[in-house]
């Protein structure tokens, strides 16, 4: 098939930035022969020219490409550079004179003549002074090499090493927009030096300008065919802009040139990937790793290959070894995260508890709800606990205690996970119940020591988080109320109570809602328990003041719902998933793998985004961190949940997000619309879920995205009947009854009720509360959805979550509409479990 001039001229590019320089050069002949006067082609082949220093080859090309189109910055840059180095200075002052008539930058332009013999300024640093300033760059001392070239960049403006090394040193310490001058200044001044091209396409890269970083990069390239870090960097910016070809070529000319270019392998493997050539990206991988044996990136990207090929067991010491070389590896700790979640441990391996401490104290790399339940496998076959932890409930004497508080001291991982998250296993609860059981119990028995306030201080954190879902027996209610009358009356005499017993009482009783909870000053060296359990709380009481609200919420069914979040903020959590870095919404649809009907909103830069029905932050928070450049809405109906959200929210410094107080049903009064909309578990507690969506399609802009999250009717089959086994017994819904009939389920034998206990809402008391005792719930089957959508306006474009798209392909043909949710029903009645959390869907508006 013969090429068109644009396609031949791309072949050209593509053979000269990949160092291919006669096959370029063949290509732009070519061109010539048909079209003399094609201005790229004259340029480009002038610049081959001068990459082996035949300038006067160079000349006339360069002036033919101007001739044709002179409005063109690069074309006079590189004719002007190239009569300076043929000595013709008057001829390049003329066509400065001529470029600055077409409008260019005549003082960028005369930056050139400062390198030609018959410039006027002559004076450069001595190289005593040069050799002082890379003295000081080499040998990492950065903050002398700044002082010495920005004193060397005032003395000597127009030498281009100074300017080199100071945009270099501004870009190592974190200074990259400022850094930016710098680079530039340095190829103005020497635009010959392949190099100073190289470190400006670095800083381009790392501001997200790829298209100027990949301009730099060729230029780079163009002066030096050989620079196989040019060639490299090419192609991590190409793979960036989604060229994956091209930059597959990139890599593979900087293998060739270097062999041993360990992250050259290692990029190629991750395009390779991200073209589905699995098997190609694990060989790259292996190899990167074999020539550099310490290259963590290789060892974590080598995992993501086996964990997407199936092979979790190979993928999971990936993640170890790439975390053991770089201990602050977010990106592979964020890995890790995704298969521990799919793990159960069945040995014993203390090695890991460093790793996974990190997992859930750094940051916020995940939820550790999410993570619990594989921790807790792990610890399970530790010879510490295994034999503490009981099948059914246990009395234990004053030398058990001492001899599990003192097992359990050691287990500072359990600590951890015990004071940030409910734990998902009924043998933990059952020995931490026992335990809580014992100290009330003998509190005028038991002497404090350090271990032992260690534990009650995790044990209180702990039935704080989960909201003091742990049953309690009528002798330690009493008890209890028994302590509280005489802590009250300690502090009413100006005395402070023992520090033991302020802890036992706050593992059953939250102390905020002690008058005298401020005035403990035993809680003074306990920072975490009374920032937890005194200091947050009232600050939500105060922040409650602050919450807007929309219009009165009037509808009966919302009342019931408000009523039921302000007694329970659901769900209480200390640290969530945030990304490292935001992405634009082409790139999460990318990730997410969605089937747009209309490819317009990936062209939205700073979305107006509504979350309807956020109620304790986790959901704004994580969407508001998640796309670039967008600003946030976040309403709910509760109070005491958006006090809870905007506490944490001002606590993770995110400034694109605001509460509102308000009912699905009044957001029109909202005036605004949004190019994407979230609510996630709320429309099914609606009285008319439909009343509520159709408002918020009202909100969506045309092309705009939704994503919606709804029960299925197939997957609560059992949460149903217990639902009417609730009802038909008349339990109501204080903290005591969901207590109880929590405790029966736990205690029964039925195996319709085992399911129950795998839930993760089963372990704390607000999402439990959720899970059966809602006072509101619609349950829908993909088909009524289906016509929902149909009925609104509104087209389905695929699930949160892209991996059980392959268990839909493994169920239907592969060449199926992932998208036919007819399809979908049959897969789900086959499935009927596979949406027991929820269906977690997006659509978009015609």
């Amino acid at each position: 098939m013969k090429l068109t001039i644009e396609q031949a001229l791309q072949r050209g590019v593509t053979a000269h930035n990949s160092g291919n320089l006669q096959e370029a050069e063949l290509v732009y002949q070519a061109i010539l022969k048909s079209h003399p006067k094609h201005p790229d082609a004259n340029h480009n082949l002038g610049l081959i020219a001068i990459s082996v220093n035949q300038i006067a080859a160079a000349l006339p090309l360069f002036k033919t490409a101007l001739d044709v189109n002179p409005m063109i910055e690069q074309f006079w840059v590189s004719y002007i550079d190239a009569l300076i180095r043929d000595n013709q200075i008057k001829n390049a002052k003329r066509a400065i004179v001529r470029a600055k008539k077409k409008g260019f930058d005549a003082k960028k332009l005369e930056a050139l003549l400062s390198h030609s013999k018959g410039a006027t300024d002559t004076k450069e640093p001595s190289q005593a002074q040069l050799s002082s300033l890379l003295e000081c760059y080499q040998n990492g001392r950065l903050s002398d090499a700044e002082k010495l070239a920005i004193s060397l960049t005032q003395i000597y403006p127009s030498h281009p090493f100074s300017w080199k090394v100071l945009g270099t040193v501004l870009r190592q310490t974190g200074r990259t927009t400022e850094s930016l001058t710098a680079m530039q200044t340095s190829t103005q001044l020497a635009p010959q030096d392949a190099e100073a091209h190289y470190n400006l396409g670095n800083t381009l890269e790392e501001l997200g300008r790829l298209c100027e970083a990949e301009a730099s990069y060729t230029q780079a390239i163009a002066l030096k065919p050989d620079y196989s870090k040019a060639h490299n960097n090419l192609g991590n910016t190409l793979k960036e802009l989604g060229r994956l070809s091209e930059a597959e070529a990139s890599y593979t000319q900087a293998i060739a040139l270097k062999p041993d270019y360990a992250e050259a392998h290692n990029n190629l493997g991750a395009t390779l990937r991200e073209l589905n050539r699995l098997d190609e990206a694990e060989a790259r991988y292996r190899q990167a790793i074999a020539l550099k044996p310490d290259l963590a990136e290789a060892h974590s990207n080598l995992g993501v290959t086996l964990k997407e090929v199936g092979r979790l067991e190979e993928a999971y010491p990936s993640y170890i070894q790439a975390i053991n070389l770089k201990p602050d590896f977010t990106e592979a700790y964020l890995n890790l995260i995704v298969v521990i979640k799919k793990l159960s441990y069945t040995s014993s391996n203390p090695q890991l508890y460093p790793i996974l401490t990190n997992i859930l104290t750094t940051g916020n790399l995940t939820r550790p709800k999410g993570v619990a339940g594989s921790i807790l496998s792990l610890l399970k076959h530790d010879p510490l606990i295994k034999d503490l932890l009981p099948e059914r409930n246990i009395v234990l004497s004053l030398k058990e205690a001492a001899s599990t508080i003192a097992a359990l001291d050691k287990l500072t991982l359990l600590h951890h996970l015990m004071r940030l998250c409910p734990l998902p296993d009924l043998e933990f609860e059952r020995l931490f119940v026992a335990m809580r059981s014992f100290h009330l119990t003998n509190l005028d028995k038991i002497e404090a020591s350090p271990k032992l306030i260690y534990f009650l201080s995790s044990l209180c954190l702990h039935c704080f988080t989960n909201e003091y879902v742990y049953v309690e027996s009528n002798e330690e209610t009493q008890l209890v109320e028994e302590l509280e009358a005489l802590i009250t009356q300690t502090v009413a005499q100006s005395e402070q109570p023992e520090v033991i017993k302020v802890l036992c009482l706050a593992s059953y009783r939250p102390l905020h809602q002690y008058d005298w909870c401020q005035k403990l000053e035993v809680l003074d060296h306990l920072g975490e328990v009374k920032a937890r359990l005194i200091e947050e709380p009232l600050a939500e009481k105060k922040i409650e003041q602050h919450i807007s609200v929309l219009g009165k919420i009037s509808d009966d069914v919302s009342l019931k719902v408000r009523e039921q979040y302000e007694e329970n903020p659901y769900p209480r959590w200390v640290k969530l998933a945030i990304p490292i870095k935001a992405k634009s919404i082409a790139a999460v649809c990318n990730d997410v793998n969605l089937h747009l009907h209309s490819e317009s909103i990936k062209n939205v830069t700073a979305p107006a985004i509504l979350i309807a029905g956020c109620g304790t932050g986790q959901h704004s928070i994580e969407t508001a961190s998640r796309f670039s450049g967008c600003q946030v809405t976040a309403v709910d109906l509760s109070l005491a949940s958006l006090a809870y959200a905007q506490r944490k929210t001002n606590e993770l410094g995110v400034s694109n997000l605001e509460y509102l107080q308000a009912d699905i049903l009044n957001l029109h009064q909202l005036g605004r619309e949004f190019d994407i909309i979230e609510s996630s578990g709320v429309l099914h507690h609606m009285g008319e879920p439909m009343a509520g969506w159709k408002v918020l399609t009202g909100l969506l802009k045309p092309g705009g995205l939704m994503k919606v999250g709804l029960y299925s009717e197939l997957a609560r089959g059992q949460v149903i009947k217990t639902r009417e086994k609730i009802a038909s017994l008349g339990i109501g819904a204080s903290a005591a009854q969901i207590r109880n009939f929590r405790e029966s389920l736990s205690m029964s034998e039925y195996k319709d009720h085992e399911p129950f206990i795998s839930f993760p809402d089963y372990f704390s008391l607000s999402e439990f509360r959720d899970l059966v005792f809602h006072v509101q719930e619609r349950r829908f089957t993909l088909l009524q959805i289906q016509d929902c959508l149909s009925k609104l306006g509104l087209k389905f474009c695929g699930f949160e979550n892209d991996d059980i798209a392959s268990r839909f392909k493994g169920f239907h043909s592969k060449g199926s509409d992932i998208c036919d949710l007819a399809l979908w029903h049959q897969f789900e009645e086959s499935n009927p479990d596979f949406f027991v959390g929820m269906y977690q869907f997006w659509c978009q508006k015609l």
